[in-house]
């Protein structure tokens, strides 16, 4: 069963969804309700590891506001350049020589953007720390500013993160 809700929480959603297993399996709600508790941590697989709460000497991006580490390099998909001029072009952004530039880094999704995702099939991405704003996700997908449509979106503004790269201390 997929069940899309549309600015409803995740409370409306948990009722319609126990009702339907409630009426499909003759459950009573108790078993139905145990279920459901037992599927709401399937979700969390999808999500990588928060960065905050590791250590590691991969290129990490923080937000520029607060410094809070919000994903590493291995979390960042590459997505091939768009057509540029034949792209949509009042998104599109190109340096002085022409050259078409991608502003945004696509990410997967990180565990702190778990609440904000459930639930919603776009909105905003918000700093967990300080809550300015770093983006923008959409499942339905996203282009790029080169132009390129990527899907599903998790979009993060290059001017809202800064790229914090490890300096190797030891000699």
């Amino acid at each position: 069963m997929f069940l899309h809700v549309s600015q409803a929480g995740r409370s409306r959603s948990a009722t319609i969804v126990t009702a339907y297993l409630m009426k499909k399996h003759h459950l009573t709600f108790t078993e139905a309700y145990r279920r459901l508790k037992k599927l709401q941590q399937v979700p969390k697989d999808i999500f990588a590891n928060d960065p905050a709460l590791s250590s590691s000497s991969e290129v990490s991006y923080r937000c520029r506001k607060c410094r809070r580490t919000l994903f590493r390099s291995s979390s960042i998909l590459s997505h091939p350049v768009g057509d540029g001029a034949s792209a949509f072009s009042h998104k599109k952004s190109s340096n002085l020589s022409g050259e078409v530039q991608c502003t945004s880094y696509f990410i997967e999704p990180v565990q702190w953007m778990e609440q904000a995702l459930l639930g919603v099939m776009n909105g905003q991405l918000l700093c967990p720390k300080c809550g300015s704003k770093l983006g923008s996700f959409s499942w339905c997908g996203d282009q790029c500013s080169c132009g390129r449509w990527v899907t599903p979106a998790f979009q993060l503004h290059h001017n809202r993160v800064d790229e914090i790269r490890q300096l190797n201390t030891t000699k």
